[in-house]
């Protein structure tokens, strides 16, 4: 029998699911306390839950038997991803059953942000009847930027389109031909595209790149008069110069509906009585629909199910089915694409078109041509392995190895894979990106050695070689004497320890590719110091957390 704990409310469609199998003992358990919920789940196989239940570490300490759990939702800011990956817990979330509630959530919040629907209604109610007080904007000639132009945002431009606005979109991970099909211009950076909206929505997932994305300096590069609206994540607004920003009317008003802290405090920002008539604030209901909330519930209960089952199930954050079918001996190679493809990520400049695959060695089935998959399902999992690191650095640990290549069609990323006899390495994982903007791609290799151990072998031509793990500073200097011990003497002067070194160098080139594995982070004023006191050609750090 197996026992799946509900922790919140849920659509009945979904526990349906659940109630109807015979191998199934239901307990819907919601709002219990701290105490209640480490009692409840020491014994359970499965949990469902939502924004509301944390799976800290000591929750998942006191649940022995738990091997799977589900979000009804998208987000996964309550779980630690990490440490239910140690623990062999599938992490299922449900990320499309609420793109059209939250797509037409921000089209109700936008309409009613600039006809200043909420605001009239309160003074009718109060008894007022002041029609020139809410003189409001039309949509249609408006311009409007998009940040982020993934699923949800996609839908909103539609929206928009039809409403007569004239659509662009801020997305570095999208490619040119997509924006094309969504009829959007896609704008190069976000600091550019800002002065020319006059509205500007999110809908970007909350990373540690796109924290705090729409700062101080970016609320002032607003265009006077605009609009903002949030219905993505909270903490990718600074709420304080927003409030701000809304008092001294350089920003017309905002329409909010998700919070750095959620509840948000009486104290936070955006609450101040001075600003209320400039503001639409609603408590993170964008995915509150009946239809929406009876998807994502169907989804999380259904694939909890079959992970319980030891099916394969879509939407498994951190343990997806393809690494539990491969061989023991082949499952090193999947962790070292992953890592490979996040690597490339770090090291391109501009969004990947295409990305090539090459498995190289007798562990790999040989194939006489390239071939080029149009459908997702169809590549390798070391493929598939490769797109999902490259996809993790911008959009996050929910990336999945079921959804990777359905988003990297929605980018408009071609995906190449050829499988080959032996390079230099008896078994070799080759990975490229290319964009239209470069003449050459960002090309990165790795190994398994016979000892088992991961290596990093080549980075666009230089032959060089280091254990991903750990923080890695990469960098490309000129081959030249003096170089490496100004890097040594400023990396030692911020307190920071070189725990390895590797160097690689082209014949010819002049130049030279280095890595120094080290103890600690580097902060970003001393890799800007390395930049320009060394004279880098450049230099990037990439950490290689422990659930990649």
């Amino acid at each position: 029998m197996l026992k799946v704990l509900v922790t919140e409310k849920i659509s009945e469609a979904g526990l349906d699911v659940l109630r109807q199998d015979p191998e199934v003992q239901l307990l819907v358990k919601t709002g219990l306390s701290r105490e209640e919920l480490l009692a409840e789940v020491r014994d359970v196989d499965g949990m469902i839950t939502r924004s509301g239940t944390p799976l800290d570490p000591e929750v998942l300490d006191a649940a022995k038997r738990l091997r799977a759990a589900a979000r009804a939702g998208v987000g996964l800011d309550n779980i630690d991803l990490a440490e239910a990956s140690r623990r062999g817990v599938v992490v299922i979330n449900a990320p499309t059953g609420n793109t059209l509630a939250a797509t037409e959530h921000t089209m109700a919040m936008m309409l009613s942000l600039v006809r200043k629907v909420p605001q009239a209604f309160q003074s009718l109610a109060s008894g007022e009847w002041k029609r020139s007080r809410f003189l409001g904007r039309q949509l249609s000639g408006k311009r409007l930027l998009i940040v982020g132009l993934g699923r949800i945002g996609t839908q909103v431009a539609a929206r928009c389109r039809a409403f007569g606005m004239e659509v662009s979109a801020y997305d570095p991970y999208v490619s040119p031909a997509k924006a094309d099909r969504a009829g959007v211009r896609l704008m190069e950076d976000l600091k550019g595209a800002l002065p020319l909206a006059d509205v500007v929505t999110l809908h970007v997932p909350l990373t540690a790149e796109t924290r705090g994305i729409i700062d101080g300096e970016a609320i002032k590069a607003c265009r006077p008069g605009a609009f903002l609206v949030n219905c993505a994540r909270g903490g990718l607004v600074d709420e304080a110069a927003c409030a701000e920003a809304l008092r001294s009317e350089h920003l017309a008003g905002a329409a909010i509906d998700v919070y750095d802290g959620e509840p948000p405090q009486p104290d936070n920002p955006l609450l101040a009585g001075d600003i209320r008539e400039k503001v639409i604030l609603t408590p993170h209901i964008g995915a509150n629909t009946e239809e929406a909330q009876s998807a994502v519930a169907v989804i999380a209960c259904s694939n909890l199910l079959a992970s319980l089952k030891g099916k394969p199930c879509e939407n498994a954050v951190n343990l997806p089915f393809v690494e539990q079918s491969l061989p023991e001996g082949t499952r090193a190679f999947l962790s070292l694409a992953r890592k490979l493809g996040y690597l490339a990520a770090h090291l391109s400049r501009e969004p990947a078109t295409q990305l090539k695959v090459s498995l190289r060695g007798p562990l790999f089935s040989p194939a006489e041509e390239p071939v080029c998959f149009e459908i997702p399902y169809h590549f390798s999992p070391f493929t598939v392995a490769g797109l999902k690191g490259y996809l993790e650095y911008s959009h996050g640990p929910e990336v999945n190895y079921m959804s990777a290549p359905m988003l990297a069609e929605d980018k408009g990323i071609r995906i190449e894979e050829s499988r080959t006899g032996p390079g230099t390495w008896r078994n070799q994982v080759e990975l490229e990106l290319l964009s239209p903007g470069t003449r050459e791609g960002i090309s990165v290799s790795g190994t398994i050695t016979e000892e088992g151990r991961q290596r990093v072998v080549n980075i666009g031509g230089y032959w060089i070689e280091f254990i991903p793990e750990g923080t890695v500073l990469l960098f490309s200097n000129h081959d030249r004497p003096g170089v490496i011990g100004k890097v040594g003497t400023l990396l030692g002067r911020a307190g920071t320890n070189i725990a390895n070194f590797a160097l690689g160098r082209r014949n010819g080139s002049g130049l030279a590719v280095g890595a120094l594995q080290i103890d600690d982070d580097v902060p970003m004023p001393v890799l800007e110091e390395l930049k320009k006191d060394v004279d880098l050609l450049w230099a990037v750090k990439v950490r290689f957390t422990e659930d990649l």
